[in-house]
């Protein structure tokens, strides 16, 4: 794969991705957790190295071992700067150009067992958010952001600190809505507050706080709920429908 020339690309071609399948039956926080690493190791690599925003993550990566030591190895020495030490690998591929390209291929497909417990799952997850919040300070980043191209580089912000940041805005919203629907409906007039709050009776029937903001609600984030919902599990779905059928995507 690195020495073929007949694609015209095989003197930049370092990093050979493989997909990755992930299991675990510790309970269904495991199934959903293992569900994650399959969608990541498989339909979202193939989809960010067509994108040209494909990096290295730990995966079962093919690597040009000689060309990896001339530009100072796979991982970082930095515990806390670089606690994802192993994206550095190709930030730094990608940032000597020359038109070096991550490939991802798929005529091997590794699996690999984790023990998947709720405190594991929140331990590696802390990990990972820990390791993009100081990846985004870390000079590969800026000069990332200044030499990719604009598909690429709304890419590679999606792929790392953007769904963190993504996830910390629906986090931080939530609390909000309901702290602004409950504002709402302690300021409605009701008939013993109506000279405190100078309500005016116009003698029509008039729609309670209550009655205005479950119409509000039902209309405007109804659907934007089944959306996230879909969005967020779309990729599992297309990747099962592809790799088995459209039954088992649905069943799982």
């Amino acid at each position: 794969e690195f020495r073929s020339k007949a694609r015209g690309d095989g003197l930049y071609k370092r990093i050979i991705g493989l997909p990755e399948h992930i299991t675990s039956d510790i309970g269904s926080i495991g199934d959903f957790a293992a569900s994650a690493e399959i969608a990541f190791g498989t339909i979202l690599q193939r989809t960010y190295a067509v994108l040209g925003a494909r990096m290295h993550y730990g995966h079962p990566d093919i690597m040009n071992k000689l060309f990896m030591m001339q530009q100072g190895g796979v991982s970082k020495a930095t515990k806390t700067l670089n606690l994802s030490e192993d994206i550095f690998a190709g930030m730094d591929f990608t940032l000597r150009g020359q038109g070096r390209t991550i490939h991802h291929c798929e005529y091997f497909l590794l699996a690999k067992g984790r023990d998947l417990g709720f405190n594991t799952v929140l331990g590696f997850f802390s990990k990972l958010s820990s390791g993009t919040g100081e990846q985004v300070i870390t000079r590969q980043a800026f000069r990332l952001g200044q030499t990719l191209h604009l598909p690429e580089a709304l890419t590679f912000y999606y792929a790392h600190v953007g769904y963190y940041f993504t996830q910390f805005l629906v986090s931080v919203s939530l609390p909000l809505l309901v702290y602004l629907w409950l504002l709402v409906l302690f300021s409605d007039c009701e008939g013993s507050f109506d000279a405190f709050l100078n309500c005016v009776d116009t003698g029509s029937p008039r729609a309670t706080s209550a009655e205005i903001m479950a119409r509000l609600l039902g209309v405007w984030f109804s659907w934007l709920l089944v959306l996230f919902l879909l969005a967020t599990s779309l990729p599992l779905v297309v990747e099962l429908w592809m790799e088995r059928s459209f039954v088992t995507a649905c069943a799982r």
